[in-house]
């Protein structure tokens, strides 16, 4: 069985200690596929080495939505040129943020909408980050036009519906793993086989205290998910595999 990570931050600075040895746990989980989300210059360096070192790797690039007290339009000139010297497969993560960051919410909405035209203009999917914002998301997607991942959703079922009709892919993490989880559970079990991803976002969001997520962690996601969709994890496996790979196929 192969799992795919659809979203974790490789490079992140909290795997700089012993990064050979998280990607070994990881190769030896059978997580051969992930998306290296790289919103920083550290982590872009690092992901496009790890790239070059496992072809089955995706590399997604972007100025992320938390990331605007520096709103300066020279950083969009930056960006595009990071994703065309990077050889990136993705613009991500990108979005907007209302929970963390409602005082710059105009300047994400810029910049998102100047990120979905990059991604439009080089034909590359986008993965998307958003909190608080599934209004103003949804108006602009549906003007955009693009394609691509809706990033650990945590919405309700009839929002998954419409990001569905978007023909977005929808990803789930380790929600469904916490403790007293009702609504993700109900949103994983009326989601479509064929448009359900799985990710970690590691180092982020473990389900459990004081622990850092690694990509191998995911196998309890899926087996989780598996039990709720009440499928055979191998046909599971098989499935997200699929999915993974029509995200990057090219139109």
């Amino acid at each position: 069985m192969i799992y795919c990570d659809a979203h974790c931050h490789l490079g992140s600075r909290q795997f700089d200690e012993d990064r050979d040895q998280m990607i070994k746990r990881m190769l030896e989980a059978d997580v051969s596929k992930a998306i290296i989300i790289c919103c920083s210059r550290h982590d872009l360096d690092i992901g496009k080495k790890l790239k070059e070192k496992h072809p089955s790797f995706k590399l997604a690039c972007s100025i992320h939505p938390q990331d605007l007290e520096d709103h300066d339009p020279k950083r969009l000139i930056e960006i595009r040129e990071r994703i065309i010297e990077s050889g990136a497969d993705m613009v991500g993560e990108i979005g907007l943020d209302y929970y963390s960051h409602p005082h710059t919410r105009e300047y994400q909405k810029d910049f998102f909408k100047a990120q979905l035209e990059m991604a439009r203009e080089f034909d590359l999917p986008i993965d998307v980050h958003c909190r608080k914002a599934d209004g103003d998301m949804l108006e602009i997607l549906k003007a955009s036009k693009n394609r691509g991942i809706i990033h650990s959703f945590s919405g309700s079922v009839e929002m998954m519906r419409l990001y569905l009709k978007l023909d977005y892919y929808i990803s789930f993490g380790a929600s469904v793993l916490f403790k007293g989880a009702k609504r993700p559970l109900q949103v994983v079990e009326a989601m479509p086989i064929d448009r359900l991803l799985i990710e970690t976002d590691a180092p982020y969001q473990s389900p459990i205290k004081d622990h850092r997520h690694e990509p191998c962690d995911i196998t309890a996601i899926y087996e989780k998910i598996a039990e709720i969709k009440q499928m055979p994890l191998p046909d599971l496996c098989e499935a997200v595999e699929k999915n993974f790979d029509i995200v990057f196929a090219k139109r």
